[in-house]
Formats: structure tokens, C-alpha cells, sequence
């Protein structure tokens, strides 16, 4: 009666045991705990005399947890024989052991039950015993043994689904930050057109997303073949260091875009000449903004939390990159536009004020207003600080008629060797300081004070030969403009010149023609002078000269018959009268006989 009684309590608490392990292993443990509590059951519910416990780990089986075992650590190969257990027979081992472990390790265990743990098809681990601390296994424990075994791997197998829908969740969820951080960073990109804070943007975004110690921003620069590092972010010391990198070469075919300063470093020799430049910047990765060609890079150090950076990292730089990439060359086009833009702008600002230059030169009326007219509208419209206009007086001598900026009226030059290109019609110019030394004598050069070009244009009003004797008629010789001249300025020049050739030309025959057809006074009066001053030079006949001003109506003719008889003449508001012989009339006052005629214009009437 003792031993039935003794028979139930023990089933009895076997099926509590059983219950109390079915609600622990229905909770959320890690796999690692999940199988040292397995262990701990299966002594206690079986009573186990000697247990073991071994764990897959690498290439083998360890042994995590032992009792009444003094093996400290054993490990088992992990061979394809050993996993026959999960794929083949899937339930506790009692019989054939040999046929899956080695001899040596059942001796050694003297094993006679084994309890596999499987997840899935794969054999996780397994508990080796030699049996019960009192009495021989029976049929019961090995049904006891077969539902711990059950219990067991289905609550590994759902911790190791859990594990994985929880990174599952975890890495769905860096996704989607991912995904947000790169609709936010690419319209932060995408949205700025100013280059310098599309610099600082970029190095912001790489830098945050990636917690980067320091990160670095760099753009191309064609000009000096150099990557030129325009932002720079230091967490740490908040440090600002600008460089350049210079290049082999800017084309780039590999399809890698993230390099690795230590794996990839024979392409980063291969890309810079001084490429040790990257170990000032920190850069332990480099981010190339390259599509057909490089555009520019970014570099990334060791993250703040001195961790590695995972791969979903690496797949987000790589889209960021693309961005950047796009908002850069977006950006480069809009500067390259608005450069355009001004230039235009100032092409058709040029224009407008050419086209008043013309239609002002075509209501001139003499050749000296011509003149001033022309440098004036440099000056004011044009930037050139200083110019002048010379007209030749015989030959290879030119004389000065207007100047701008420096005072060279009526100063005469002879022209050299190097003005030979302009008897062809072609304007010379030169953009360097002391240029203008090689066309002009000393004193002159000397006089023109600082000058920062030259440019001479010469006027042509008709088609000359090709003689060494055929020489313009004159030149506009610029020597200083507000700026460093441009190349608009010259062909600006060549056209003003090619307006005012032709004016000069008409203003030349009108003149002939005036002095064939129509009387001048003035001329007339002072040849007759200039005639009675040689004469009383050379022939001693002294005369005398009265004036006589009067009030004379634009379109009136004077009649002065008090006069005739004498030599007089009417030039403007005054009447002049010439004789031999002293006069008699209050009216008339006598001027001092006159030695020149420059004496005679400089008197004060």
C-alpha cells in the first residue's frame, strides 16, 4: 500500500513540476536562459544522478552547465552525424548513441539518456546524463522525458521567432527613420541653392545622421584640379580646418562609392597625391558625390558612441550621396545661370548706352564736340578712367585733339613698328600695366601716369593702301579702365571707333565744301590780318585796327554806310576796320597793332 501511495505522490509531483514548467516556458526568455532553465528542470523533475549541458557555439557543442560531473569543459565537433539527431529523430536518445557521438564521449559521460534541444531542423543543444540518482529509468520517464523535450524546444523555437520578429521590428523601424531622415535631408538639399549653405547643410546632414566625431565636405574645383574641403564639423572641439586634395584624376568607373581608409586604401592613393591629407581630416570612411565624374566627397570618422557603423548606415550615406550629388549639380547650374544672367545684363546694359553713344555722335556737329562727346560717354557709361583721341597731323605724327583722365591736348607722337597691325583696321591691346611703353616715347609714357592697359583703335574713313604710307586717320587709345579689362570692352571700342569714322569723314568733306562754297568772316578777317602783319614785317607799311561792337540781330543783315570807303569787316558782334592812316571817330576804339595772331585773340575786347 506504502509503495502505490509512494507511486502517486511521485506522479503527482511530476505533473505539478510538469504544469509549473508549462507556464514557465510559455514566458519570454532569451535563448541562453531558455536552455539553462531547460537544464535545471530536467534534473528536477527527473532526477538526474549526473547531467550536462552543451551549447552550439561556432563549429561546436560546449558544455555551458554540468552536475556531479567534475569535466570542467568538453566540446563536441558540430558534424553533419550530430545533427541526424534533428533531422532524422527528433525525440530523446536512449539507444544507438554511438550512431551519433563519438565513442570516447559516451564512455567519458557514461551517457544513457540524451534530451536534444531543436529549433526548427537544427540541433541547438542537448542534455547528456547517465541516468537516475535512485533506481533505473522507466518507461514513464522517458514520457516525462520526450514532453520536457517538447516543452523545451517549443519554447526555444518561439524565443528564437520572437528574437528574430523583434529585430525584424527593429531594423523596420530603422528603416523607416531611415526613410524619414531621407525625405527631410534630401528637401533640406534639394531646397538650397546657395552653394556656400549647401555646404554647410551637407556636412550637417552627413554628421547627424550618421553621429560622425567629425565630418568634412568637400567640392571640386576644376580650376586647380583639387578637392577643396569647404565644410567641416568637430563635435568634439567644435575646430574648424579647411584643406585640398589633390588629384590624379576626377573620372571615376568603380561602382563603389563608400571607401574604407584602411581596406580600400590603393584606390584612394590612386584618386589623390596627397591623400595623407584624409588622416588630418579624421576620415576613417570616404563618401565620393560621383556619377560620370567626381563632384566632391564627404568624410565620416569614428561615430560619438566609438561603435561601428551597421550596414543600413552605409545603404543610407550611399542614397544621401546621390542626393547631394543632385543638389550640388542643381545648385552649380543656378550660380552658373545667374552668372549668365549678369553678364547678359551688363552685355545689354553695354548696348543700351552704345546705342546712345551713336545717336548722340550722329547729332554732333563739330569734330571737337565729337570728341568730347565720345570720352565723356566712356567715362561716365563705359568705366574707362583714361583715353584720348588723336588725329594725324602728316604722316606717322599724330596730335592729340581731347584726352580723359589726363591732360595730352594738342601733344604730338610719332607712331612705331608696333601699330603696324592697326593700318589694317585691327584693334591691339595688351591687359598688362607698362603695355603701353613699347607704342609710345618716354615722355609721353611718363606722363600718362598709372595706366592698368592698353587698347588702340584706329579710325578709318576710307579703304587705304597696303603702303607702308597708308596710315589711319586717327586712333582712340584707352590706357585705364574702372576694372580689368574685358574682352567685351575691346570689341566695345573697335564698334565706337567704326561709328565715329564715318561722322569724322562727313564732318571733313562738309568742312571742304564750306570753305569752297560758303564765306567764313572770321577766316577771311584773320587771313587779311595775318597778310597786314607779314607785310608791315617785311615791308615796314605799319597800319592800324579799330573795332566797333554792335548789336546785330541773328538773321539781320548790318548796314554800315559810315564805313565805305574803308577796309572793314564784320565778324560776329563786332566790326573791324583796317587803315593807314589815324581815324577821327569817337566811335570807334583802336586796338595796339597786333605782333601774332594769337596776341590778336587773346585781347580783351
Amino acid at each position: 500500500m506504502s509503495n502505490i501511495d509512494s507511486s502517486i505522490t511521485s506522479k503527482l509531483y511530476r505533473y505539478e513540476a510538469l504544469l509549473q514548467a508549462i507556464d514557465f516556458f510559455t514566458q519570454r526568455f532569451d535563448l541562453e536562459q531558455l536552455s539553462n532553465f531547460a537544464f535545471e528542470f530536467a534534473n528536477e523533475i527527473l532526477t538526474l544522478k549526473s547531467s550536462a549541458l552543451f551549447i552550439s557555439e561556432d563549429d561546436n557543442f560546449v558544455l555551458k552547465n554540468r552536475r556531479n560531473y567534475s569535466i570542467d569543459s568538453y566540446s563536441v565537433e558540430n558534424d553533419s552525424k550530430i545533427q541526424l539527431i534533428a533531422t532524422l529523430h527528433g525525440t530523446i536518445i536512449t539507444t544507438n548513441l554511438q550512431q551519433y557521438f563519438s565513442p570516447e564521449f559516451i564512455r567519458k559521460f557514461r551517457i544513457r539518456l540524451v534530451i536534444p534541444l531543436i529549433i526548427d531542423d537544427k540541433l541547438y543543444g542537448f542534455i547528456v546524463s547517465d541516468g537516475k540518482a535512485i533506481g533505473e529509468c522507466d518507461e514513464s520517464d522517458y514520457v516525462i522525458a520526450k514532453t520536457l523535450m517538447r516543452l523545451f524546444n517549443n519554447s526555444l523555437e518561439n524565443s528564437k521567432i520572437f528574437s528574430e520578429l523583434k529585430t525584424k521590428n527593429n531594423e523596420l523601424d530603422e528603416k523607416i527613420f531611415n526613410l524619414f531622415a531621407i525625405n527631410q535631408s534630401s528637401k533640406m538639399l534639394l531646397s538650397e541653392l546657395n552653394l556656400e549653405n549647401l555646404y554647410t547643410i551637407a556636412t550637417d546632414v552627413f554628421g547627424e545622421i550618421t553621429s560622425s566625431k567629425v565630418t568634412s565636405f568637400g567640392i571640386y574645383n576644376d580650376t586647380t584640379n583639387t578637392i577643396q574641403i569647404k565644410g567641416y564639423r568637430n563635435v568634439s572641439t567644435f575646430s574648424k580646418y579647411f584643406t585640398e586634395l589633390k588629384f590624379n584624376s576626377n573620372s571615376y568607373t568603380d561602382n563603389k562609392i563608400v571607401l574604407d581608409i584602411n581596406e580600400d586604401i590603393e584606390i584612394i592613393k590612386s584618386l589623390f597625391i596627397n591623400w595623407e591629407e584624409l588622416l588630418n581630416l579624421d576620415a576613417k570612411y570616404i563618401i565620393l558625390l560621383v556619377k560620370e565624374k567626381l563632384l566632391g566627397l564627404v568624410t565620416l570618422s569614428e561615430p560619438v558612441t566609438n561603435s561601428t557603423y551597421k550596414q543600413s548606415i552605409f545603404e543610407l550615406i550611399e542614397t544621401l550621396a546621390s542626393f547631394t550629388y543632385i543638389a550640388l549639380s542643381n545648385a552649380m547650374l543656378f550660380e552658373e545661370i545667374k552668372q549668365q544672367k549678369k553678364i547678359i545684363e551688363k552685355k545689354f546694359k553695354t548696348l543700351v548706352n552704345l546705342n546712345k553713344l551713336v545717336n548722340n555722335i550722329n547729332h554732333c556737329t563739330s569734330i571737337d564736340e565729337l570728341f568730347e562727346l565720345t570720352l565723356k560717354a566712356l567715362n561716365i557709361s563705359f568705366g574707362i578712367k583714361k583715353a584720348f583721341i588723336a588725329l594725324r597731323d602728316n604722316e606717322k605724327v599724330y596730335k592729340i585733339k581731347d584726352s580723359k583722365g589726363v591732360e595730352l591736348r594738342n601733344y604730338q607722337f610719332s607712331i612705331n613698328k608696333h601699330w603696324e597691325d592697326t593700318f589694317s583696321g585691327e584693334t591691339i591691346y595688351d591687359f598688362t600695366e607698362s603695355s603701353c611703353i613699347q607704342y609710345f616715347n618716354e615722355e609721353l609714357y611718363k606722363g600718362f601716369g598709372k595706366t592698368n592697359c592698353t587698347v588702340i583703335s584706329p579710325i578709318i574713313v576710307e579703304n587705304y593702301s597696303l603702303s607702308y604710307e597708308s596710315y589711319p586717320l586717327g586712333y582712340l587709345v584707352v590706357l585705364k579702365t574702372k576694372d580689368s579689362l574685358q574682352e567685351e570692352e575691346i570689341l566695345l571700342l573697335d564698334t565706337i571707333t567704326k561709328n565715329i569714322s564715318p561722322v569724322i569723314y562727313q564732318m571733313n568733306i562738309r568742312e571742304q565744301i564750306q570753305e569752297l562754297y560758303i564765306e567764313d568772316p572770321k577766316k577771311k578777317f584773320l587771313d587779311v590780318l595775318s597778310s597786314k602783319i607779314k607785310e608791315r614785317n617785311e615791308y615796314l607799311l605799319d597800319f592800324n585796327l579799330y573795332y566797333k561792337k554792335v548789336n546785330k540781330h541773328p538773321f539781320e543783315e548790318v548796314e554800315l554806310h559810315e564805313y565805305k570807303g574803308l577796309e572793314h569787316y564784320i565778324v560776329d558782334n563786332y566790326v573791324f576796320v583796317f587803315t593807314y592812316e589815324d581815324l577821327k571817330n569817337e566811335e570807334l576804339m583802336k586796338i595796339p597793332t597786333p605782333n601774332t595772331i594769337d596776341e590778336f585773340l587773346n585781347y580783351q575786347f
